[in-house]
């Protein structure tokens, strides 16, 4: 065994509280778990040498801050480094914006209502003098200017807020991480439940045809559907391609397994061999790019086999 040494990176604020688990992706069991020190570093001790998964988690986070695959060497200590995407933990305050000054904008108004008041006061035939005309004037100019000023003051040119507007471009780059993860958490979800479908399907057809559990073909089939196990965290064009491939190795062996049997024509008939069947076709036609088209296509076995999917995988039923 060697030591695994972490070192993360991206957000120093937060590095003591946070907790760092790397797990086996195949079985889910835990084989190191830690915090890291003020610098981000931590060293886990013993940990056998393999591919592993690694997790980092904040208490106030629902999901990991942080989930990818490493692999530990079995020569020497492994040294991985993480780097955190601050903008997963931002919560940035609103910016307040200091109250506009409007004192100049009264007092100008004020002082051209104090000087037109007087030319009120004229009288019907009463002569209209150049220094009157030029005095309201002047002073319409004035108003206009305030006017001017206050559209400035109270609300920025062209109505807009830019303190609304970075924290609306901040919520909503949270709430895309967050769809995000949840997008693949269901996925990853998802394809475990399939898989432990497909998994009972197979037990049920060896079962079916009498092959025992050191079966060639049993254990070929076992063995096909173990690689939907390994590659559960990939990325759906990956795991796309490891079903489709798990879906024709898979349909190899069902072939080979109904050669052997050709005398049983009632196996061949069997809602055993129809179950398994479907979902090797399902794996087949399996070409997604996103977790979301993944789980529009997951979604299909559960029209064919019926809504109870995981239901139907705890109960084996």
């Amino acid at each position: 065994m060697t030591a695994l040494k972490i070192n993360i990176l991206g957000f120093p604020a937060i590095n003591n509280a946070l907790t760092v688990s790397v797990s086996d992706p195949s079985t889910g069991a835990v084989v190191g778990r830690g915090q890291p020190f003020l610098d981000g570093t931590l060293t886990l001790a013993q940990v056998p040498p393999g591919a592993y998964e690694i997790a980092v988690e904040h208490p106030n986070l629902a999901l990991p801050v942080l989930r990818q695959p490493i692999r530990v060497l079995p020569i020497g200590d492994t040294q991985v480094s993480l780097l955190l995407d601050p903008s997963r933990l931002r919560d940035t305050p609103i910016a307040d914006i200091p109250d506009a000054n409007l004192g100049p904008v009264r007092d100008a108004t004020t002082t051209v209502e104090q000087t037109v008041r007087p030319l009120a006061a004229k009288r019907p035939g009463e002569a209209i003098t150049a220094a009157d005309w030029n005095l309201m004037a002047g002073n319409l100019a004035a108003v206009a200017n305030a006017v001017t000023q206050l559209t400035r003051l109270v609300t920025p040119v062209g109505h807009n807020h830019p303190e609304l507007e970075a924290k609306a471009n901040e919520i909503q780059g949270n709430v895309t991480t967050l769809l995000d993860a949840v997008t693949t958490a269901m996925s990853e979800l998802q394809r475990q439940i399939q898989t432990q479908r497909i998994r009972r399907q197979v037990d049920q057809l060896a079962d079916r045809a009498g092959l025992g559990a050191d079966n060639v073909r049993r254990q070929a089939l076992i063995d096909a559907v173990a690689q939907l196990d390994r590659g559960v965290i990939d990325p759906p064009p990956r795991f796309a391609q490891v079903a489709r491939g798990v879906g024709v190795q898979a349909q190899t062996v069902l072939g080979q397994v109904l050669d052997d049997h050709a005398g049983d024509p009632d196996l061949a008939l069997s809602p055993e061999v129809k179950a398994l069947s479907q979902s090797i076709d399902l794996l087949r036609a399996t070409n997604t790019t996103s977790y979301a088209t993944e789980l529009t296509h997951l979604r299909k076995s559960d029209l064919t086999f019926g809504t109870g999917g995981l239901s139907a995988v705890l109960n084996r039923g």
